[in-house]
C-alpha cells in the first residue's frame, strides 16, 4: 500500500472499515509517516471543531434564509443556449432512457453526417465503365472459364478427388 486514499483516512476516522481493513490501515499508519502524520492532524482537527461546536452551537434567526435571498438580488440572465437545453431537459425529463435515446439518436446524427460528407464523389460510377471493350471481353471471358472450371473440378481435398485421384497431377513425385 503507497498511500492511503483520502476515502480510506476518512472511513478509518469514522470508524466505518471493516476490522481486516482497519488493521491494514493500523499497520500502513506504523511504516508511513506522511500518512501516520496526516490522520493525527485531521484526529486533532474533528476533535477541536467538534469541542467548538458543543461549547458554542451554530445558531441562525427565524429570518436568516428570507433575508439571505432578498440580499442576493435578481438571478443572473441566463443565455438562450442555457434557456433552450432548460426547456427540453424539463420537457423530457431527466431520465436515464431519455439521456440515452438523446444520445443514441446524436451518435446516429453524426454517423450519417460524417457518412455523407466523407464519402467519395461519384462513388456509384461503375469501375468497368472506363474499360476498353476488349479488357471488357477478357475479363468476362476469364470469369466465364474460371466459373466452368470450378464447377467442373473438385476442390483438393474433397472425397469425389480422393476417389478419383484428380487432385493428384499437381502433387510432386516423393522419391
Amino acid at each position: 500500500m503507497n498511500r492511503l486514499s483520502n476515502e480510506q483516512i476518512m472511513d478509518y476516522l469514522d470508524n466505518s472499515l471493516s476490522p481486516s481493513e482497519m488493521a491494514k490501515v493500523e499497520q500502513h499508519l506504523k511504516t508511513n509517516t506522511e500518512d501516520a502524520e496526516l490522520v493525527s492532524e485531521l484526529r486533532f482537527a474533528m476533535g477541536a471543531a467538534k469541542e467548538w461546536h458543543e461549547s458554542e452551537p451554530l445558531t441562525v434567526s427565524d429570518n436568516f434564509w428570507p433575508k439571505l435571498r432578498d440580499n442576493l438580488g435578481p438571478a443572473p440572465k441566463r443565455s438562450a443556449w442555457s434557456q433552450f437545453k432548460n426547456q427540453v431537459a424539463a420537457l423530457f425529463g431527466p431520465t436515464r432512457a431519455t439521456r440515452l435515446s438523446f444520445g443514441a439518436a446524436f451518435a446516429v446524427i453524426v454517423f450519417l453526417a460524417g457518412a455523407l460528407l466523407l464519402s467519395p464523389q461519384g462513388a456509384t460510377k461503375q469501375a468497368v465503365a472506363d474499360l476498353s471493350p476488349a479488357d471488357r471481353a477478357f475479363i468476362s471471358q476469364s470469369v466465364a472459364k474460371h466459373e466452368a472450371y470450378i464447377q467442373n473440378q473438385p476442390a483438393p481435398g474433397d472425397a469425389a478427388s480422393i476417389e478419383t485421384g484428380a487432385d493428384d497431377d499437381n502433387e510432386p513425385e516423393i522419391p
